[in-house]
């Protein structure tokens, strides 16, 4: 796989230019990514409140599952920490059940998704960024495949819409309690003003962190660091996890930082900082995943997740 190939091309840069690495810009990029965290963990608290109103819910609990579940997505493809997210609060909040808490992680993209798309319609205008057409000659498996497939990729999309579609149509049916538990975890969404004030406003927060962690790593690495840069970083993160084939979108989002930020460094300063950043921020979950486990569970196994309250 030509992804997994510039993975490891870049992993060799970035070893030969470690001792080149700005500790100070790194430190600093790490505390606003831990920033982001808190304030999505704050958003994601007030949608399970509303949720499940009437269920009393730890702040403290709520930040551990996420933090937890964000240090499994480190290392876990197909965003499997997502999964332990669920499990702890459903093991912890009595009331509350997987179908309207896998719903509220889908009530979390909401406003992501509107920034995420806003930035690569940006993108895509700075002719930085390779249109689809492009991508079959980029080394980046994941979405090189599909653009060489397209008509086969459009199918398979269409025919998973409509199995989907006719799935829920089932599920709303024939299962009336489990659609209105999938309603439940959406409830924030017809709360507008609480929605805007104590969600929005936090991811909106949140993704200012994570400009400026992008901008720190930019700087840390010896790449030009600019906020045009920075937002085109924030873009291939999200092209490369659309598809989380394998953990943090790796090999992809090298390939494809490369490209967007070709002429803003050295070739081997750029290979450097495309897998040195992503390095340093899964190392970081990982370790504030790992720990968070510990602290709710006393173990990092998954398995005690699962077996708690068996």
């Amino acid at each position: 796989m030509e992804s997994i190939r510039s993975f490891f091309d870049a992993a060799g840069a970035f070893l030969d230019h470690l001792s080149e690495v700005n500790l100070n810009a790194l430190l600093i990029a790490l505390t606003l990514h831990c920033a982001n965290l808190l304030l999505r963990t704050k958003a994601w608290y007030t949608i399970i409140s509303a949720a499940f109103p009437r269920d009393k819910i730890s702040k403290r609990m709520v930040l551990g599952a996420y933090v937890a579940g964000v240090g499994i997505n480190a290392f876990a493809p197909a965003r499997g920490g997502d999964v332990v997210k669920i499990a702890t609060v459903r093991n912890r909040v009595a009331g509350s059940s997987v179908p309207a808490l896998t719903s509220s992680l889908l009530a979390e993209t909401v406003f992501d998704f509107a920034v995420a798309t806003t930035l690569m319609t940006w993108a895509y205008g700075t002719g930085r960024l390779p249109a689809l057409p492009d991508l079959p000659n980029a080394p980046a498996f994941e979405w090189s495949f599909i653009a060489r497939h397209t008509q086969g990729a459009m199918m398979a999309i269409a025919i998973a819409f409509i199995a989907g579609w006719l799935l829920l149509r089932w599920l709303g049916h024939h299962v009336r309690a489990f659609w209105l538990r999938i309603e439940q975890g959406l409830v924030i969404l017809r709360q507008p003003r609480r929605y805007f004030r104590y969600v929005a406003l936090y991811q909106a927060l949140g993704w200012c962190c994570r400009l400026g962690t992008a901008y720190f790593l930019l700087e840390a690495f010896g790449v030009r660091a600019t906020i045009t840069n920075a937002l085109l970083v924030l873009v291939v993160g999200s092209i490369s996890t659309m598809l989380p084939i394998t953990p943090g979108g790796a090999g992809a989002q090298q390939a494809l930082l490369v490209i967007v930020l070709a002429g803003q460094a050295s070739s081997s300063s750029l290979l450097a900082y495309s897998v040195g950043a992503q390095v340093a921020v899964t190392a970081f979950n990982a370790l504030l995943g790992a720990a968070a486990l510990f602290l709710l569970f006393g173990s990092v196994r998954f398995r005690h997740i699962r077996t708690e309250h068996a």
